[in-house]
């Protein structure tokens, strides 16, 4: 079975929780009741999922099912969101049924991979080129209208520019939204 870095919470060792198989889990899909299933052990997230931050659609997909993968994937300060998650186990995947898929173990085997070699770690560098490029963007859509007037081409130009810079910015803000700029999940809420 491939390693967690799922430790217990102190709420999840006090108790002796119940066993539930896959397909018992599985029922519970819709957004009345909805279940999911992180490395082995069951949450239920209904009254939670409006206010997960990633929305509770994201949760809904995951109804019923193994989301250990969009956690891991989706969720870098573990620590943080250990505090929550507590509240909401309520019991194991049966023991027979616990072990993760062979491509979810060979997902898992990649991403550690990955981040052994760096790719998921953060760039000031790249972030503080990626602002100073919307703002190279957006200001040059303003000085080729300043410069070449509002003609057709000059405005299409313009839009161009416009449109790179609020997409670049949206991709950026999207980052800080999921605290994956900063080490500190205050100083990306602060710039999100």
């Amino acid at each position: 079975m491939a390693t967690s870095t799922m430790n217990n919470t102190a709420v999840e060792k006090t108790f002796s929780k119940k066993k539930y198989t896959r397909s018992e889990v599985a029922l519970h899909n819709q957004p009345g009741d909805l279940w999911i299933i992180i490395y082995g052990r069951v949450y239920n997230v209904t009254k939670w999922a409006d206010e997960h931050p990633g929305d509770r659609y994201v949760l809904q997909n995951y109804g019923g099912e193994d989301a250990s993968l969009a956690f891991e994937s989706f969720h870098n300060n573990k620590k943080f969101v250990r505090g929550h998650m507590g509240k909401l186990y309520i019991g194991d995947i049966v023991d027979e049924e616990k072990e993760l898929s062979e491509l979810s173990q060979d997902f898992l085997r990649f991403r550690e991979d990955m981040i052994k070699k760096g790719f998921f770690k953060p760039s000031p560098m790249y972030y503080t080129l990626s602002i100073l490029h919307i703002i190279l963007f957006e200001a040059l859509g303003y000085v080729i209208l300043y410069q070449f007037g509002i003609g057709w081409l000059p405005w299409l130009a313009c839009a161009v520019c416009l449109t790179i810079a609020q997409q670049q910015g949206a991709w950026t803000q999207h980052d800080f939204g999921h605290r994956s700029v900063f080490n500190s999940t205050r100083l990306n809420r602060i710039f999100h």
